[in-house]
């Protein structure tokens, strides 16, 4: 399957964003994370319910530092 070995084959749909320099390096990471997602889960052809599940792990854990991080921005 095409770009299934290239994860950056997927564009970055916030490159074109001004990000806090706060945020920059946990935004980076999440987004690296959903890249390496969204190639893997089409690579593997999952179907939607693992999707959402995948989804859901990655949210779950980025959720909390995200919080910690906007607190501290609006500090």
């Amino acid at each position: 399957m095409a770009g299934c070995d290239k994860p950056e084959a997927i564009l970055d749909p916030f490159s074109d964003l001004e990000i806090p320099a706060e945020l920059e390096e946990s935004l980076q990471r999440h987004r690296e994370n959903l890249v390496r997602l969204a190639t893997t889960l089409r690579c593997a052809g999952v179907d939607e319910t693992q999707i959402e599940q995948s989804v859901s792990v990655i949210v779950d854990s980025y959720k909390e530092e995200l919080i910690r991080a906007m607190k501290r921005m609006m500090r």
